[in-house]
């Protein structure tokens, strides 16, 4: 069994401190609804119907509350304290029913096997580079085998200076992910720089078997 680590207590703490200075609706990468690869995913029914969900760095809710609208057990988790609580807000403003909570994408509080389908919608690109594979690892533990994940990240064709540090190419992201899941479709999406980053979306399926040895 690998050895789970939490994220750094100096990870946990800028993040934290985010939400402290700033309103969560004023912070660049808040969306009023759902993200795009998101929505996409409900529409074409990549997860499975009434499935349970869990968004990983929920920010202030939207995804959430998004998937708890058309059917989903939704559950959200964020290192801010910030983010949790004006996502409880916003989902007790819009009636729905979720389980949102302080967690850590590399220490997540569930158990193995135990989630039909996980959302990151900017999570991954905040993590120090040496913690992907963790990052890999922890979400492979949670995900059922065959359960569909929609990952979406700041791409490194965004090359204004506003936004995150790291902004990952699709290969560093296969190479950390592709070992256990499968990459069943991905796209790249420009933005309106500077406003809007141009990013990539991956549909990835959590593999049941082992990855194949190269040949």
């Amino acid at each position: 069994m690998e050895r789970r680590r939490a994220s750094s207590a100096a990870h946990r703490a800028n993040w934290r401190s985010v939400y402290e200075r700033q309103p969560y609706d004023q912070l660049p990468w808040f969306e009023e609804g759902p993200s795009p690869p998101v929505s996409l995913a409900v529409a074409e029914g990549f997860f499975r119907a009434g499935g349970e969900l869990l968004d990983i760095g929920c920010g202030a809710g939207s995804n959430v509350i998004y998937l708890a609208q058309n059917g989903f057990r939704v559950h959200g988790v964020d290192l801010s304290p910030g983010a949790v609580a004006a996502a409880r807000a916003r989902a007790e403003s819009a009636r729905v029913e979720v389980d949102l909570r302080e967690g850590d994408a590399l220490f997540l509080p569930f158990h193995d096997s135990s989630l039909d389908g996980l959302v990151d919608n900017g999570c991954f690109h905040t993590l120090p580079i040496g913690r992907r594979s963790d990052y890999a690892g922890e979400t492979y533990r949670v995900l059922r085998p065959g359960g569909s994940f929609v990952l979406s990240w700041v791409a490194r064709e965004h090359t204004v200076a506003r936004g995150p540090r790291h902004r990952p190419s699709l290969r560093e992201v296969t190479s950390a992910m592709e070992s256990r899941f499968l990459f069943a479709r991905t796209a790249f999406r420009p933005g309106r720089e500077p406003e809007e980053p141009s990013t990539y979306f991956a549909f990835l399926v959590r593999r049941s078997t082992r990855y194949p040895p190269a040949r």
